[in-house]
């Protein structure tokens, strides 16, 4: 057994050990508090002018969530004095771009979620960075004038935002993109769903949200949805629905047909909520060709089973079966052969490697960038009208005006080399 004096020796060594432990954990808490008076005088700064000069921001923070959490302008807008965005104002350093990287600090399994669906890599065929997707780029920019793609296509896709010394390039500033490239590096843009600066889960839940960017000729998930038998029930009684509920708790007893967030991301039975609307998509459909995502089979599990939630399994499982063979008739009949033809009178000298110079190259990408996504798109929404007359009824038209425009080039181009020799 230790001596007496070993056990003086042994407990003044632990008292010291706890005194020289407690200092700093009471400085730290100190820090701490210190921190947050500072936040809360600054803040209280931004509500009184805020109040005045731009009410609506103030206003609408007051009945989010947020607010209610005692989030504060600071903790969303606080910006470190090297960051490239970052300026000082009314004692504190800030920037205009709050970043998934700043709600990650809340929302960490978000914004990891976020980072692995499309929606991050919105901003991609913009800038080139992952491939040429026919041309794209090149119709925004070159063709149209990139005035026009920073307030068109930008504004849905993101922009690579840029600042210096605290000031945001207006080329590139303000933008809302799904998948903006914030200074700090960080893609997208939370407010884009869940807008500045309310944040409101039941507005990200409505179908109108999405439509802001998923409507039109190329991409008319909005209207598709409207027309199918789950928008209409919406139409009819959407109202009354409770959109406020959180997280995997809002469920069918909550509504009676789905809007877009609960197919694509809602928690149902076995199925937990995800902030990637890529995880249940098991076909690329708004590529020229459609080919199957990575985890086919399992994104198309996970779809199912929000499909079960409602419907039998027979039902399911039809549909899918129907579905499937749009799939395989647009790819087989109508995009492989027109895309070989096409191949051809670049390979031969028929057209230019210049893109959209030449008539037909137009005719091309509406082809399958227009009636070609409304009819996949329809089919996987259920919106019959989409699928037949702004769909498959659009394609069969235009492979033939294709086919005889192709004809003509050949035609005419032999005749003009004939000519030459």
């Amino acid at each position: 057994m230790p001596t007496r004096t070993a056990l003086i020796v042994l407990s003044q060594l632990l008292l010291a050990l706890l005194a020289a432990l407690a200092t700093p954990l009471r400085s730290a808490s100190a820090d701490s508090r210190d921190r947050f008076a500072h936040q809360k005088i600054v803040s209280e700064k931004c509500e009184v002018c805020h109040e005045r000069s731009s009410p609506g921001i103030v206003h609408d923070w007051e009945r989010s969530l947020h607010a209610k959490a005692e989030v504060t302008c600071i903790d969303c807008h606080e910006a470190a004095p090297s960051d490239p965005d970052a300026r000082a104002h009314e004692g504190a350093y800030i920037s205009a771009v709050v970043s998934p990287k700043d709600c990650s600090r809340c929302h960490p399994r978000q914004v990891a979620e976020f980072n692995q669906s499309l929606h991050a890599k919105a901003v991609s065929f913009l800038l080139n960075l992952e491939g040429d997707r026919a041309g794209d780029d090149a119709l925004a920019y070159k063709v149209e004038g990139k005035a026009a793609a920073v307030m068109g296509c930008e504004k849905c896709h993101g922009s690579l935002v840029k600042a210096e010394n605290g000031k945001l390039d207006p080329q590139t500033w303000p933008n809302g993109g799904i998948g903006r490239i914030n200074p700090d590096g960080s893609r997208g843009s939370c407010s884009a769903c869940h807008t500045r600066h309310r944040f409101s889960v039941a507005e990200a839940r409505k179908p109108e949200t999405c439509g802001t960017c998923h409507m039109g000729p190329d991409h008319p998930q909005y209207e598709i949805y409207m027309e199918s038998k789950h928008g209409v029930i919406y139409a009819s009684e959407g109202r009354s629905w409770d959109m406020e509920v959180a997280g995997k708790a809002w469920d069918t007893q909550h509504y009676r047909a789905p809007t877009c967030a609960t197919c694509h991301m809602s928690g149902l039975g076995e199925l937990e909520t995800t902030h990637n609307v890529s995880d249940r998509l098991s076909w690329e459909l708004e590529h020229p060709l459609t080919i199957k995502t990575d985890d086919w089979e399992g994104k198309r599990t996970r779809m199912k089973k929000v499909c079960l939630s409602c419907h039998s399994k027979n039902w399911v499982e039809n549909h899918y079966v129907q579905f499937d063979n749009v799939i395989g008739l647009y790819n087989d009949d109508y995009f492989k052969p027109i895309k070989e033809a096409m191949d051809q009178l670049y390979k031969g000298g028929y057209l230019t490697e210049e893109k959209f110079d030449e008539e037909i190259e137009f005719k091309f990408f509406e082809f399958w960038h227009h009636e070609g996504r409304r009819a996949r798109m329809g089919a996987s929404m259920m919106g019959p009208d989409f699928t037949q007359w702004h769909g498959f009824y659009e394609l069969a038209k235009h492979r033939l005006e294709l086919e005889h425009m192709m004809r003509e080039l050949r035609e005419q181009k032999d005749r003009t080399r004939f000519a030459e020799k």
